[in-house]
């Protein structure tokens, strides 16, 4: 993103705007000088409105909608090629016109849902659920229209509620009345003359997220600056992008890497969720590999050239916790196949469920105060899934910093982390079985220590098989045991002592002696905490004798331990 120059641009290269004071066409290509990744994704998204305008406008009714009407020999006044769109105003003067009509178009609001309404992000056939709508408009609103001065909305989110196999979900969503990029157009014209504006205009961060004036002092030689071009590509960089959000308080922005403006026009429907689960992530590496696991499933056509993802996390930092700063990216290119398929087992074995709790409500006062319980359905999505999208993104083992999880406090609610494992046991036991090792040691070393832990349950349900609480609570203990000992281990020694004493405890370990060369270099000074890690996911993914039990410690708050 470049500032203005005095002397213009090197005329060899493709240019963002014509030398001329007004211009009947505008050119705005991929690759000029100033386009970045960002900038290039919002020409992919303008690129998608005019396609969708091409072909849907023997649908619509009001002709004098549609930019440029009416079209010479019904061919619109635009063209799209793979690097440049060209924008035919007819008269210089007519362009204020042109650009109004397109904005318009782009940016809507449902207005009985009063939500924000992207037509060219989603099929408009299929249409696009309600509660989807709802997180990516809080997604937008995390990262593009955080500031109040960008958008007119109720003061208080709305709650609502819709039917999904026969259960009430509520959701919350707060209703939207305006939003700066329906107007957009007024920043890019004279509004005397109607034409084009070639000058230097600022670029806020509404259209960029993650600009900023570098000093308020000295703003006017500070402040991001961009032509008419790159105006135009950021307002629709609202669509070329992705925002979803975290929680409520930070969310990620995917921004593609667009080399081909023909392609991702006619794909970019097929990057928007289509389901409220997958709308749910965890972080950067969640999102991004999200699409790509998407890409994966979609038929042949879906080819948008698209050579990598770059994905920036938007959070409140200590110095400026009133707004949503860009705190940290990552670009990732498309997975090798063995990464691929990680994150599939992952996506399946891990996916956020639909979950159902009875919860108290009081009606009523005094003497006519009435307790009733009522059911309430809620998504429940993983802890470990983010995880290992990150790991993977950042070409690590999918595995690694697994401790965390068990050392780790919710900053939701100040609980361990290690308690929403139990909600996960069963899809952690399906990944260790399934084809996500890149060695047999790895394998062995987790059934191992499940193999080990199972004998000691053994011996602990034949000592108490008369003292059914007695061997409850000697099961808990048992498992509590291990996870500290592994959990808390800061050196190789103190990790290699925990394995081993575990392992001595079971003979017949047939994982581990086949498999023992293999095993080793996990528990060297290099390789112990990929050990760790292992270990702890064997407990995490324990299914057995004295699994329940042990379960519902997962329900209590232990003693905290630091990684």
């Amino acid at each position: 993103m470049a500032k203005i120059g005095k002397n213009g641009t090197n005329s060899s290269e493709p240019k963002s705007i014509t030398n001329n004071d007004a211009t009947s066409k505008l050119e705005l290509w991929l690759h000029a000088p100033g386009m970045d990744v960002m900038l290039r994704a919002g020409l992919g998204g303008l690129a998608a409105v005019l396609q969708q305008m091409e072909n849907t406008s023997n649908e619509i009714r009001d002709k004098s909608a549609l930019p440029g009407w009416p079209w010479k020999d019904d061919s619109p006044p635009w063209t799209i090629d793979m690097e440049r769109i060209v924008l035919d105003f007819k008269e210089p003067q007519l362009a204020g016109e042109f650009m109004k009509r397109l904005f318009e178009f782009a940016f809507r609001i449902d207005k009985k849902e009063e939500v924000i309404d992207l037509p060219a992000t989603y099929d408009i056939q299929s249409g696009q659920d309600r509660l989807v709508r709802a997180q990516l408009q809080r997604g937008l609103m995390l990262t593009f229209l955080q500031h109040g001065q960008s958008r007119k909305t109720a003061k208080d989110d709305e709650e609502r509620s819709i039917e999904i196999d026969g259960k009430p979900i509520s959701y919350s969503v707060r209703p939207v009345y305006s939003y700066k990029h329906q107007t957009g157009y007024e920043d890019l014209v004279d509004p005397k003359k109607g034409t084009i504006l070639n000058k230097a205009m600022e670029l806020p961060g509404t259209l960029y997220p993650g600009a900023a004036v570098r000093h308020n002092k000295f703003n006017s030689h500070t402040k991001h600056e961009a032509t008419a071009t790159e105006l135009i590509a950021a307002y629709f960089a609202l669509i070329g992008t992705l925002a979803l959000p975290v929680n409520r308080g930070s969310a990620v922005l995917l921004v593609p890497h667009v080399t081909d403006l023909i392609h991702f026009a006619a794909n970019r429907n097929c990057i928007t969720p289509g389901r409220y689960q997958d709308c749910l992530i965890g972080g950067t590496g969640d999102a991004v590999l999200g699409i790509y696991a998407k890409r994966q499933k979609e038929d042949i056509s879906f080819h948008l050239k698209v050579p990598a993802i770059s994905a920036y996390l938007f959070q409140p930092t200590a110095w400026a916790s009133q707004q949503k700063s860009r705190v940290a990216g990552i670009r990732v290119e498309s997975l090798d196949p063995v990464s691929t398929r990680v994150f599939s087992y992952a996506s399946t074995h891990l996916r956020a469920q639909l979950r159902t709790r009875v919860v108290k409500e009081v009606a009523g006062k005094k003497k006519a105060k009435v307790t009733k319980e009522v059911e309430q359905s809620f998504w429940s999505t993983s802890i470990v899934k983010p995880l290992i999208a990150d790991n993977l993104a950042n070409h690590r083992a999918w595995f690694t910093g697994f401790v965390g999880l068990f050392t780790r406090k919710d900053p939701a609610n100040g609980k361990p982390l290690r308690s929403r494992l139990f909600f996960e046991k069963e899809g952690l036991a399906q990944m260790v079985k399934a084809n996500v090792w890149s060695d047999e040691g790895q394998r062995a070393l987790v059934t191992g220590v499940q193999f080990a832990l199972s004998c000691q349950f053994g011996k602990i349900s034949g000592e108490f098989s008369r003292n059914p609480q007695g061997m409850k609570n000697k099961f808990q203990k048992e498992f509590e045991k291990w996870r500290i000992q592994f959990a808390s281990a800061k050196t190789a020694d103190q990790f290699r002592f925990s394995v081993c004493n575990l392992m001595s405890r079971a003979r017949g370990n047939e994982s581990i002696q086949k498999n023992w060369q293999q095993v080793l270099p996990l528990l060297t000074d290099s390789g112990w905490q990929h050990g760790r890690d292992l270990a702890l996911l064997a407990l995490a993914a324990y299914q057995g004798k004295g699994d329940k039990e042990t379960a519902e410690l997962d329900n209590q708050e232990n003693e905290s331990i630091d990684s």
